[in-house]
């Protein structure tokens, strides 16, 4: 094996193990020591590869980024009406949020760095949640109609993404209450049932703005 492929494949194992660390200890218990002695190389390398434990971080999270963007359904074609894109929208997160073949360390990541925020939270709001929220906020605000309040729109926007992710958060809970509704194998029905609740909702909001 060449420098070069020995050099890459010392930094994959380093990732890799970066992952799974991270994920099952979050970033601040997490050692360069224990993920180094994981991937089976010294801490040179990891620090000429990413320079220190916050780096490897951040690797990890642009690594799980990637992974978040792959075969994710297509959005809804160009002139679609704003319900469509809503349904698309929604199809797409929960079709993100409930892929059966996601890796577990995807949402355990999120989930710790949710709960110990650190500047990978940060970059992963500016470069990716962000996006989505002003795709997302640009529909809604179009059913609303002109007049809409910036408030109502925010509220409107987090209250769809809410319901996306309850499915996701409390999957073990909903197999247990009701076993015929799988969130990972239900994705369509689910889509379907959040974007009609959705519009029902901000068409109501529009029609009580209208007779006001």
């Amino acid at each position: 094996m060449s420098t070069l492929a020995r050099s890459t494949d010392t930094r994959r194992r380093l990732l890799e193990a970066g992952v799974e660390v991270f994920s099952q200890e979050g970033f601040r218990s997490a050692t360069i020591q224990t993920i180094c002695k994981r991937a089976r190389a010294n801490i040179a390398a990891a620090h000429y590869h990413f320079g220190d434990k916050e780096g490897l971080y951040a690797a990890v999270f642009a690594y799980a980024e990637r992974r978040a963007t792959e075969d994710n359904p297509p959005p809804a074609p160009d002139g679609a009406t704003p319900s469509a894109r809503l349904q698309a929208h929604v199809t797409s997160f929960l079709s993100r949020l409930l892929d059966a073949g996601r890796p577990a360390w995807m949402a355990r990541l999120i989930s710790r760095e949710m709960i110990e925020p650190t500047r990978a939270l940060d970059r992963l709001v500016r470069r990716r949640m962000r996006a989505n929220h002003e795709q997302l906020s640009a529909i809604i605000r179009e059913l609303l109609g002109p007049g809409a309040t910036k408030d109502t729109v925010r509220f409107c926007t987090l209250s769809v993404i809410a319901q996306c992710v309850f499915y996701r958060n409390s999957a073990p809970v909903i197999v247990r209450l009701y076993p015929d509704i799988v969130p990972s194998r239900d994705v369509s029905r689910i889509a379907d049932h959040v974007s009609r609740f959705s519009l029902a909702a901000i068409r109501g909001l529009r029609a009580k703005r209208g007779r006001s």
